[in-house]
């Protein structure tokens, strides 16, 4: 049987005792949000997640339900309100319109983004948890990693991202948008998720996709070499953190 790592999953007794082997919590920063026409909207949470699922059997702790919303760029007018992709600043594969693009539905403002990891953190604080794993939706990571040192100072949490650890810019874990490196994760973790004929065959085109073109540079194999790359590094230094701070593996 598949040990349980997902702390809705997990009965008390079986969370305190994953709690006393491994203090760690890991969140997956996830969004609703269009990743082409090729990936699933959810494909931020569910890439992050299954790398925490990953990491955690391995080494301990427990992974925490997704979040859905995250902060983006914005921009607001009398007639429609537009974030993320749908609006392009360039570095696109192909250019496209602004636009509202279908099913996002994630926004919010960052100073309420700042006060959520903050609520999490304090509660995680208080169920026990020493470390906080967070990654995912690239605008999430960068507002977590801005929130470390009050995380801790306010907290008593030593926060981390996938970033910390990985320094190989071609494995470092969802460094695009619905692009070659994302496209490749989603294909070795929920292979059924992705659609890459959808923008294989020339019908649609791979709008609102940033970073190395996915028709030609995705690969299961290049997502489980970037997946397996990420475990190890996550399991490294988390570990080696546990072991500074002389807390219980």
């Amino acid at each position: 049987m598949t040990e349980k790592v997902l702390y809705e999953e997990l009965c008390p007794a079986e969370f305190q005792d994953r709690l006393q082997a491994c203090p760690v919590a890991y969140l997956p920063l996830g969004t609703l949000e269009w990743h082409g026409p090729h990936l699933p909207l959810g494909a931020d949470g569910i890439q992050s997640q299954e790398l925490f699922i990953r990491t955690a059997e391995r080494i301990g702790g427990i992974v925490l339900p997704k979040l859905f919303l995250g902060p983006d760029r914005f921009y607001h007018d009398p007639e429609r309100e537009l974030y993320g992709m749908d609006i392009c600043t360039g570095g696109t594969i192909v250019p496209y319109e602004m636009q509202q693009l279908p099913g996002s539905a994630y926004w919010m403002p960052d100073e309420e983004y700042r006060g959520m990891i903050l609520r999490i953190g304090a509660n995680l604080s208080r169920a026990g948890f020493k470390i906080l794993a967070a990654h995912g939706h690239g605008p999430s990571i960068r507002q977590f990693g801005a929130l470390k040192e009050e995380l801790h100072s306010k907290c008593g949490l030593i926060g981390v991202t996938a970033f910390d650890f990985m320094e190989d810019d071609r494995l470092r874990f969802q460094n695009d948008h619905a692009a070659a490196n994302e496209t490749s994760i989603t294909m070795a973790v929920r292979p059924e998720l992705v659609q890459l004929e959808r923008i294989r065959n020339g019908e649609e085109l791979p709008i609102a996709v940033a970073g190395a073109d996915p028709r030609t540079d995705a690969s299961r194999e290049y997502g489980m070499e970037i997946l397996e790359m990420n475990v190890n590094a996550l399991c490294r230094g988390i570990g080696d953190l546990l072991n500074m701070e002389k807390l219980t593996l």
